[in-house]
């Protein structure tokens, strides 16, 4: 994979990471007021794991780093 190609997967993967949340939110604001706490709860599932995802890739370019220099 060359660095073009990587790029262009980044900014995807990055359209993706914004987009979910604001669709989520969008189904949470147009929901009835009955199905808003389930919605909430799907939300903070999807935060909590978002999160946990961010934080072991900034471990893994962490360690890549310190392992790399001499």
């Amino acid at each position: 994979m060359d660095v073009t190609e990587l790029i262009i997967w980044m900014i995807g993967a990055m359209l993706i990471a914004i987009g979910l949340p604001l669709f989520y939110l969008g189904r949470y604001l147009s929901a009835p007021e009955s199905e808003k706490k389930r919605k909430v709860r799907d939300i903070k599932i999807i935060a909590v794991v978002w999160m946990a995802v961010g934080v072991l890739i900034y471990i893994r370019v962490l360690i890549l780093i310190l392992i790399a220099k001499p």
